[in-house]
C-alpha cells in the first residue's frame, strides 16, 4: 500500500467512448479488458500512478446510460455514483466521431451538481489536425474541451499536467505491504457477493447472469488490524467454453491473479454440486503453490446433506482437496463468511515460514526411522528447503532403487504435519546421489 492516501480520479462517461482505453494510457498497461462493443467494464477499476512527482489513483467505470430500463445499467449507474462520489478529480471522456449524444449531455448535467474537479475530454481526436471538432463540446458547460487520442497518446501529457496542477497529496496512511487474496471460482458461484459481504459495501456489482465480473478488481482494505488487497476475479471456465474476447481475457486475468496472489479462496456451489471447472480450479491454485481456502457457497440451498456427508462427497470427487480447510458458507446471508476469511492470515503466515536447520535435521531423523521407510532400508541423506519462505523441500538419497513416487508422497504427508503446513501446497522434490 502507499504511503500516501492517494488522490483519486475517476474516469467517465457514456459506453463505447474509449474510457478503458485512456484508464490504460494513463495506467501504462493494458489493465482493463478493451473490446470493440459497449459496456465491457462493468465494475471499478483501480490503478496508482505517478505524474510530475504526484501519485494518484485512477478509477475506470462502467459506461453511463440515462435511458434504458434493463437491470444491469442500472448497477452499472451505481457503481459510477458511487466512483463519482469518492473520486476528488473527474475526466469526462466523449466520442470526436460521434459529437454530443443525449447521453453525454445527461451526464454532464449531473456532473455539474457535483462540486468535484471535472476535466472535459473529447477522445479519438487522432490527427492533430480534427483538433477543431473538440470545439463544439464548449456546448456542454464544461470548460475547455481537452482533445486527445487514447489509441496514439497525443494530448494525453497536456491533460495529465492540468490535472496535477495545484493538487496536494493527501495524509500519510499505512505503509505495509498488503496480504493478496484472489477469490476465484466458476461464473456465478457468488464471488462478487462474497466479496460485498466482506467489505460491507457493494464494491462490485451483484448479479444473477454469470459473467458479471470481468476484469480481476483489486481492493486494499484492513480486517482486524491487517492489511489485505482482495481480489475478484472473473469466472473461470474450460477455455474451449470461451467465445468472447472479453471473456478469454477475463480467464487470463483470472490466472494471473492467482499468480500474484499469497492466498486464493475458491468458491464451489454447493447446491449445483461439484463439476470438473472445479477440480481445474483448485488444480491450478495447488499448481501454483497457493495457500488455498475451499469455500461452499450457497449452503443455505442444500437440504437433506449434513456438512461431513457433503465434505466426504466432494473429497471422493476431489481427493487433492483433503489437505486444506472446507468452510461452508452463504455469501448472501453472511454465514461464515467471514470466518472463512479469518483463515487467511493464519495461512499467509505458514506459507511465508523458513524452517530452521536443526528442524529440518529432526525432522530427517524421524523420517529415517518411520517403519515405512526404516522397512524398505530406505536411507534418505539430507533434506533443505529450497528456497526461505517457501514449502518446497528437498529431500537427497542414494541411488538405490528403492525410493519412488509412494517414498515421495509420504515424506510430503509427514513434512506436512511436522511442520504444520495444512492448507498450504507442499512440494518435496527428491534428489538422486549416485556414488
Amino acid at each position: 500500500m502507499s504511503d500516501k492516501k492517494l488522490i483519486k480520479m475517476a474516469i467517465v462517461g457514456r459506453p463505447n467512448v474509449g474510457k478503458s482505453s485512456l484508464f490504460n494510457r494513463i495506467a501504462g498497461s493494458r489493465n482493463a479488458i478493451v473490446e470493440p462493443k459497449s459496456g465491457t467494464t462493468r465494475d471499478r477499476l483501480y490503478a496508482d500512478i505517478e505524474w510530475k512527482g504526484k501519485t494518484f489513483t485512477v478509477i475506470d467505470t462502467g459506461g453511463f446510460e440515462s435511458s434504458s430500463t434493463s437491470v444491469m445499467p442500472g448497477l452499472i449507474l451505481k457503481q459510477l455514483d458511487m466512483a463519482i462520489e469518492e473520486a476528488d478529480i473527474l475526466i469526462f471522456v466523449t466520442d470526436a466521431g460521434a459529437g454530443i449524444m443525449p447521453q453525454d449531455e445527461a451526464l454532464s448535467a449531473r456532473l455539474r451538481k457535483t462540486s468535484k474537479k471535472i476535466f472535459l475530454v473529447v477522445n479519438k481526436v487522432d490527427d492533430s489536425s480534427d483538433t477543431t471538432r473538440a470545439l463544439e463540446f464548449f456546448e456542454l458547460g464544461l470548460g475547455e474541451p481537452y482533445p486527445v487520442s487514447a489509441v496514439n497518446g497525443s494530448g494525453i501529457e497536456k491533460l495529465l499536467n492540468a490535472a496535477v496542477l495545484g493538487v496536494e497529496e493527501k495524509t500519510p496512511v499505512n505503509t505495509v505491504k498488503p496480504v493478496n487474496v484472489a477469490i476465484v471460482g466458476r461464473p456465478n458461484v457468488g464471488k462478487s457477493s462474497y466479496l460485498n459481504n466482506i467489505l460491507k459495501e457493494e464494491r462490485a456489482i451483484v448479479h444473477d447472469v454469470a459473467g458479471t465480473t470481468r476484469d480481476a478488481l483489486d481492493t486494499d482494505f484492513e480486517y482486524k488490524g491487517k492489511s489485505y488487497r482482495i481480489i475478484d476475479t472473473a469466472g473461470m471456465r474450460h477455455d474451449l467454453k470461451l467465445e468472447r474476447a472479453a471473456d478469454f481475457y477475463g480467464e487470463v486475468r483470472a490466472k494471473e491473479a492467482i499468480k500474484r496472489s499469497d492466498v486464493t479462496i475458491a468458491l464451489i456451489d454447493a447446491y449445483e454440486g461439484i463439476k470438473e471447472d472445479d477440480s481445474r480450479i483448485l488444480e491450478l491454485c495447488i499448481t501454483e503453490g497457493k495457500a488455498l481456502i475451499v469455500a461452499v457457497n450457497k449452503w443455505d440451498l442444500v437440504k437433506g446433506f449434513e456438512m461431513k456427508a457433503y465434505k466426504d462427497m466432494m473429497l471422493k470427487k476431489m481427493s487433492l482437496i483433503k489437505n486444506f480447510p472446507v468452510v461452508f458458507i452463504s455469501a448472501k446471508t453472511g454465514r461464515n463468511v467471514l470466518q472463512s476469511f479469518d483463515l487467511v492470515w493464519p495461512l499467509y503466515e505458514k506459507t511465508g515460514r523458513t524452517m530452521p536447520v536443526d528442524q529440518l535435521a529432526g525432522a530427517l531423523r524421524a523420517i529415517n526411522e518411520l517403519r515405512e521407510i526404516k522397512g524398505k532400508r530406505i536411507k534418505f541423506l539430507y533434506l533443505k528447503q529450497q528456497a526461505a519462505g517457501k514449502p518446497v523441500f528437498i529431500i537427497g538419497f542414494k541411488d538405490s532403487g528403492l525410493v519412488n513416487e509412494n517414498s515421495r508422497r509420504y515424506v510430503e504427508n509427514f513434512l506436512r504435519t511436522t511442520f504444520d503446513l495444512e492448507g498450504v501446497p507442499v512440494k518435496v522434490v527428491l534428489e538422486r546421489k549416485k556414488d
